[in-house]
């Protein structure tokens, strides 16, 4: 194996540990919504994925974030 095939196999699992980690927080797939949206909405503009989880926080949480303490 080389090192490029090494390195690609690191971060494809890399990427399937995060996905894994997001669904067990309950935080969604930025990159199962860009595929949604290019294959259902092409007329709509795709946002960044800082874009995409600001809109996730605030969906989630309101206009803040909220503290019992």
């Amino acid at each position: 194996m080389t090192h490029a095939t090494a390195d690609a196999r690191s971060a494809s699992r890399a990427r399937q540990i995060m996905t894994a980690i997001r669904r067990i927080v309950g935080m969604p797939d930025y990159d199962a919504y860009v595929a949604h949206l290019r294959d259902h909405h092409p007329e709509c503009v795709l946002p960044t994925e800082r874009e995409y989880y600001e809109l996730y926080l605030r969906g989630r949480y309101g206009g803040g974030f909220s503290r019992c303490c």
